[in-house]
């Protein structure tokens, strides 16, 4: 922190002495091409469009940092906005000058219509002597317009492609903390040798038998592996032997779907800023109603340039200076009118929130999150306004600071403990403390142990099968901060291409089934083994190849067909047998209660599974409520949810002798699980008995569903 401080204060200094300098000039002669420049940074901007299609930084003005080969009918792509909702119209073009030369704000916007719902704009900043472009987008519905939706909100920079080969993340997920640094290979930025064969699924390339620089270490590219988690996301860059641009984020409160949203930030040396999208979260909706009345306003967000020197030697070091000048730049947002005047809130007009949290205190770093979101909704489907979090202190406090004035939910969890603490009509106000006080409850349905446990209830999958890997070659050892220096980081997650797996090898040995021995049966030991549970529960496993790897005569995506297992038969046919797990109990156990209870914490979900308890079926009807691709998108989670599933003790076998409960899914992505929990219990787990709402109940013909609209615990 003390460093960022000092990076903060340079750049303070250095800005102001190029303001000094610097002019901010436009020129909009050329109704196809206005240029704009603050005197670092210089670009020229599509009227009518709103791309930037050509840029230069002062730094190195010979420099083209727009990429000039990517293409369409209106020239190169270059920076961008790629959104789907908003519609289009007769685009009108305006800026706004600082009288004092201090920034200038110009924009594209286009009206709501017949055909398009909202009236929208699309803004960009330049401050003087700042080595950046800031950006912001406005949406207005109201009284007249048509009813529309937004699907997504985001900007694209398509950066040169020989300047910025190398991709660079910090912190994209509580287990993959510190920082990756990936090296482009050939293929994916230029193209090189990516056929059709090797077009595998969307965004998706087969590199296998392609050349690949040194420090890339995966046989796929795809997008969706170097996603982020928002919890600690503060930025992304792509860089080269020289110069850096940096994607900053410097507030999440205009993001979506809470601190578990995982957004897109590169597609090959693309960096990406995703404001708004249902990626791994599909029942993200954002739908309004004809003449409804609604205002959003996404970022500002910030797009800087830097470079390698005697002071930043290392991408590290960029990255820590691409944030410094982030926060030193912040409070410039307080002037700038038209960002005030499209529903920014300056500092000076926000307010605090103090949570105190009983029974989340002594827990450790990054276990316990406080969410402020959306009023009566679950805070992984916020999306109407602000939203903010914290990593509860040691002392169960949580301190919101900075926090734009309106009603929010305050929802609190803790991995590795059960359910969902959620306050409704927390009101902020203008230069005021909310003060609000809570008891999170870990949400247990008996006062006994569990009868066996599988995984940790922590919102994701990463524990099991091909979750996780140690000490991966794109991990920069160069990078430390508070996380990796109290946590460590040799252990990352792994997510990639579910291709890369062979799930007929994996589980040969039960013919493709997982068995799984929740406790002692017989002779048979324990598990204890989460490794022997894989991270995706398939109805069937056939992922499109590369078959030209295995047979160069094939240049198709068939090229499972040669490495499926010979035991399967036909894996483009062949569906995966149901999973068991197998376990005793005792007569003590027994005689704790009348009920039987499975909690089943789900990562993603994108089927309606069965579940039976010695030949009793319990479905649960999932599929399209809250539904998570999370399993073909390089993911361990998408949308969590707990389901609870309740049998009659009577209906266990009688103790000592072994109880087999049998998974079984119907659709190919299946079920990803998270956790689950054994109990035996007098009590029912029924919502009107325990008076919680956040889990589905499945007994008998009863199906009670979650109920996000309401207050819990």
């Amino acid at each position: 922190m003390n460093k960022l401080l000092l990076w903060a204060m340079a750049f303070v200094l250095l800005q102001t002495a190029a303001s000094a300098r610097a002019q901010i000039t436009i020129d909009t002669s050329n109704a196809k091409d206005w240029k704009v420049s603050n005197g670092v940074v210089s670009v020229d901007w599509l009227p009518g469009n709103g791309r930037i299609f050509g840029m230069h930084w002062s730094a190195f003005p010979n420099e083209q940092i727009i990429d000039q080969t990517n293409k369409d009918h209106n020239g190169p792509k270059g920076f961008y906005m790629d959104n789907v909702g908003p519609g289009s119209g007769t685009p009108t073009n305006g800026y706004f000058l600082d009288p004092n030369g201090k920034y200038i704000d110009w924009w594209v916007q286009f009206p709501a219509g017949a055909t398009n719902a909202f009236t929208w704009s699309q803004h960009d900043i330049l401050f003087a002597g700042d080595p950046g472009i800031h950006i912001y987008f406005v949406l207005d519905h109201g009284p007249g317009d048509i009813a529309g939706g937004i699907g997504q909100i985001q900007w694209v920079l398509r950066s040169d492609l020989s300047q910025f080969t190398n991709t660079y993340s910090v912190n994209t997920g509580l287990n993959n903390l510190g920082a990756t640094t990936v090296p482009m290979p050939d293929s994916v930025l230029f193209g090189t040798g990516i056929t059709s064969g090797r077009n595998v699924q969307d965004a998706t390339s087969d590199l296998h038998g392609l050349p690949l620089p040194a420090g890339f270490r995966r046989g796929f590219y795809t997008k969706y592996d170097y996603s982020s988690y928002e919890y600690l996301h503060k930025a992304e860059g792509v860089y080269g032997n020289s110069m850096a641009a940096w994607m900053v984020v410097p507030s999440s409160e205009s993001l979506t779907g809470g601190p578990t949203k995982q957004d897109l930030i590169f597609t090959g040396n693309l960096l990406i800023m995703e404001a708004y999208s249902n990626h791994l979260d599909n029942q993200m909706n954002f739908s309004v109603p004809q003449d409804a009345v609604m205002h959003r306003l996404y970022g500002p967000f910030y797009l800087h340039f830097n470079a390698f020197s005697t002071t930043t030697p290392t991408a590290a070091s960029l990255y820590q200076e691409a944030l410094a000048a982030s926060a030193a730049i912040a409070p410039a947002y307080d002037g700038e009118a038209q960002l005030l005047s499209n529903g920014y809130v300056p500092s000076t007009g926000r307010g605090e929130v103090h949570a105190a949290l009983k029974s989340a205190k002594g827990l450790a770093l990054n276990q316990a999150w406080a969410v402020l979101s959306d009023n009566q909704t679950n805070m992984q489907y916020s999306h109407a306004g602000n939203e903010y979090w914290m990593n509860v202190n040691p002392g169960g406090i949580a301190n919101f600071h900075g926090v734009a004035p309106g009603t929010y939910r305050l929802s609190v969890y803790a991995l590795g403990k059960w359910g969902e603490l959620r306050q409704d009509n927390v009101v902020v106000s203008a230069n005021q403390t909310t003060n609000t006080s809570a008891n999170f409850v870990d949400e247990h349905f008996g006062t006994d142990a569990p009868i066996w446990t599988i995984g940790t209830a922590d919102r994701s999958s990463h524990e099991f099968l091909h979750g996780q890997i140690a000490n991966p070659v794109d991990l920069d050892g160069n990078y430390t901060d508070s996380y990796t220096a109290r946590l460590g980081n040799s252990v990352q997650d792994d997510r990639e291409f579910w291709g890369n797996w062979n799930y007929w090898a994996d589980f040969a040995a039960n013919s493709g089934a997982v068995v799984y021995y929740a406790t002692p049966v017989g002779t048979t030991p324990a598990t204890n083994d989460v490794t022997k549970w894989n991270y995706n529960q398939w109805h069937s496993f056939n992922p499109k190849l590369y078959a030209g790897v295995y047979n160069p005569a094939d240049a198709t995506t068939d090229g499972y067909k040669y490495i499926c297992p010979t035991y399967v038969g036909n894996c483009a046919t062949a569906t995966i047998p149901d999973w068991q797990v197998h376990f005793t109990t005792t007569a003590d156990q027994q005689a704790q209660g009348q009920y039987f209870v499975l909690s089943l914490a789900l990562a993603a979900t994108e089927d309606s599974p069965t579940f039976s308890l010695n030949g009793h079926p319990l479905t649960w009807h999932g599929f399209n409520l809250k539904n998570s691709d999370a399993g073909v998108r390089s993911g361990f989670s998408g949308t969590t949810q707990w389901v609870v599933l309740q049998w009659d003790t009577s209906m266990l076998n009688p103790p000592g002798q072994d109880n087999i409960i049998t998974f079984h899914v119907g659709r190919t992505q299946g079920i990803m699980y998270d956790a689950q929990r054994a109990e035996i219990t007098n009590t029912s787990a029924d919502h009107t008995v325990t008076g919680w709402n956040d889990y589905e109940f499945v007994y008998g013909s009863t199906y009670e569903p979650a109920n996000d609209a309401v207050a819990n615990q």
